[in-house]
């Protein structure tokens, strides 16, 4: 009895030996003690905590914005110790080098960077001036839609009528003697009102309205092809792009400035930062120039 007692606490020891989380604990604590003989000072220099009053504000502040409610104080408590909680894993982290080459710390605190930059360009308040040059610089970012009324005849193929150009030749001959003539049929309208050049590329495909842009009014056209078939479009109306005043965009400018001066601070700061080091980019596929400098 006493034997078989023997070998089934020889059996759990070598599960637990072979279990991976065992593995991790004592791996994590030989490093852990590892770095405290090799770094003594490095636990001292980190050994208070001070939560002051702004601190307490910034977890207040994060705690209405969640529940748009102010916390108890009871509830306030709990906040403050998972902070503590929360910095004393942090700086555990940090001494025992947690931190190093890990691809998800180094892009958050390089989202962290690029946010102050964001922040510092959110306190720039361009003036109406540069509002306006900066619309007139980037007219395609507001300018309005181009839009068109015309009517469209549709021409099917149909080889029993001596093809395409046969039945083009013959529905040209009819208009320009002022008959009414009504094009094969399809889902498609005959008539457009008013739609813009998206419209017009969603219904008869990309490049459509580049085409209908290029039409003088009130002519039946050449044919035209689609993707749909062949027509001939006569255009009764035609609104080009506009720019509209800055008093009617003024948000959505100030909002694609900022966007650009934050993508002009981030290049300067980049450019400055990296004028402090020497870049080395080992690689038989770089040349010299691309590998670094």
């Amino acid at each position: 009895m006493e034997a078989r007692s023997h070998v089934w606490q020889w059996e759990i020891a070598v599960k637990l030996l072979k279990d991976p989380f065992l593995h991790f604990v004592v791996i994590g604590a030989l490093l852990f003690v590892t770095y405290l003989w090799v770094n003594p000072a490095s636990m001292a220099d980190h050994r208070e905590i001070v939560v002051d009053a702004g601190r307490i504000e910034q977890l207040i502040a994060r705690f209405e914005r969640t529940w748009n409610r102010a916390p108890s104080d009871e509830e306030l408590k709990g906040i403050i110790d998972n902070f503590i909680v929360e910095e004393i894993l942090y700086r555990q982290a940090l001494t025992m080098g947690l931190d190093n080459n890990d691809s998800v710390i180094r892009r958050r605190l390089r989202q962290k960077l690029e946010f102050l930059t964001m922040e510092a360009t959110s306190l720039e308040e361009p003036s109406d001036t540069e509002l306006q040059q900066y619309l007139e610089q980037n007219p395609e970012q507001f300018q309005t839609a181009a839009r068109f009324s015309f009517e469209q005849i549709y021409i099917k193929i149909d080889q029993s009528k001596g093809g395409i150009k046969a039945q083009v030749e013959i529905i040209q001959e009819r208009l320009r003697k002022g008959e009414q003539v009504a094009g094969a049929r399809s889902l498609i309208p005959e008539r457009f009102e008013q739609v813009t050049d998206f419209e017009v590329d969603r219904i008869f495909g990309n490049g459509f309205a580049k085409s209908l842009e290029k039409l003088p009014l009130d002519q039946w056209s050449e044919p035209l092809t689609s993707g749909l078939g062949t027509h001939l479009v006569r255009i009764s109306a035609y609104q080009p792009p506009q720019i509209p005043p800055l008093v009617s965009v003024q948000k959505e400018v100030l909002r694609e400035w900022r966007n650009t001066r934050n993508q002009q601070m981030k290049a300067q700061l980049l450019e400055q930062l990296r004028a402090n080091y020497t870049i080395v980019i080992e690689s038989e596929r770089l040349s010299p120039q691309q590998g670094g400098s």
